[in-house]
């Protein structure tokens, strides 16, 4: 299943990089029905929907991409931050959470509006959306990390709260993270579409998929390809997505046996150092 995802995400990345463009306006081949010299038609000013279609998708794919980025990279601080001793944990948690009080899309609609349009700081906003989510996942997964054995045992000779997040902590946290950057990608991808298409997500002048549907709004009775290809690369990539999401949600037997057999070794290993 994350196979099948990988690959639909790799083949729409490689369609992007391959089409992409902005279009030339051409007044005389506007709303063209698809062809052998247009295969995804023509817009309402004669471009090219292939070449901007594919420009779309990699403006999404950019944004999921660097919200997994910034995702990953905050649930890595927190994660730190909730394994130290004397950290204020609920005090943390309970500024996350008050994020949770407010929908992830009115939060990335209002962070958007107040940052301006661009891509990054659409990537910042729903980042910002989701801090709720990654503050938690990092919380439980170390929260439960720390009441095993093998945590005292290494703290009992000496090891560093460094040294325990890094070598213990962290490999058994970044699966769950991973999810949660997955979670946050889509996230980015159909917020960037909705924010768009409400005029208020990425720059005026770029092409996106949200920017595309509602370019198709007046005359998609009409023409209705500048909906139907724009939405149909939306929806592999929120199902090759899912996809992976999903794979990473399935417990793998031979995975947690292998787990199992690395926490009994580093208990082994931290008793006869103790001894």
């Amino acid at each position: 299943m994350r196979r099948a995802g990988i690959i639909i995400l790799i083949a729409v990345l490689f369609f992007s990089l391959s089409f992409g463009g902005e279009g030339e306006v051409d007044a005389a081949m506007r709303l063209l029905g698809p062809s052998s010299s247009h295969p995804f038609g023509t817009d309402a000013l004669g471009r090219d929907l292939l070449e901007r279609t594919a420009r779309g998708a990699f403006v999404s794919i950019s944004i999921g991409a660097i919200s997994l980025l910034i995702s990953a990279a905050v649930g890595t601080v927190l994660a730190y931050a909730y394994s130290l001793p004397r950290f204020p944990r609920s005090a943390l948690l309970a500024l996350a959470d008050t994020f949770k009080a407010v929908p992830p899309m009115v939060l990335a609609l209002f962070f958007a509006a107040f940052a301006g349009p661009g891509i990054a700081k659409m990537a910042i906003a729903v980042s910002i959306a989701h801090i709720s989510d990654i503050s938690r996942t990092a919380h439980s997964r170390t929260a439960a990390l720390l009441n095993e054995e093998f945590i005292e045992a290494e703290r009992s000779i000496g090891a560093g709260s460094a040294r325990i997040f890094f070598r213990h902590i962290l490999p058994h946290v970044a699966p769950y993270l991973a999810l949660q950057g997955v979670s946050v990608f889509l996230s980015a991808v159909m917020a960037e579409s909705t924010l768009s298409f409400l005029g208020c997500g990425v720059p005026v002048d770029t092409p996106s998929l949200g920017a595309l549907l509602a370019e198709a709004r007046p005359v998609m009775m009409n023409a209705p390809w500048m909906v139907a290809f724009p939405a149909a690369v939306l929806l592999l990539i929120g199902l090759s997505l899912e996809l992976i999401a999903l794979s990473f949600s399935e417990s793998d037997p031979s995975a947690q046996r292998s787990h199992k057999r690395k926490l009994v070794r580093v208990a082994e290993v931290s008793a006869d150092r103790k001894a």
